[in-house]
């Protein structure tokens, strides 16, 4: 599960209410900040580098932004 990175107050509760409880949940927010939509590839491309999933696994692409705005999409990852 891969959610923008903009804060672990957000990231945490939303993975527990989605039951993401033995997902791998990135949290690349304290290594490289906020940095608004970059944030999503970023924190699984560095996932992807330590293999903490493995290549094919669906994988949950999510952001959100102002006013209300969000989308996401599940991916095999690569």
């Amino acid at each position: 599960m891969v959610l923008h990175q903009a804060n672990l107050r957000i990231i945490e509760p939303v993975a527990r209410k989605l039951g993401a409880v033995n997902a791998v949940v990135a949290r690349d927010v304290v290594d490289s900040g906020n940095t608004s939509a970059a944030s999503i590839p970023l924190a699984l491309s560095k996932l992807v580098e330590r293999r903490e999933i493995p290549p094919g696994a669906p994988t949950l692409l999510f952001g959100f932004g102002g006013n209300l705005s969000y989308a996401g999409q599940v991916i095999a990852c690569p």
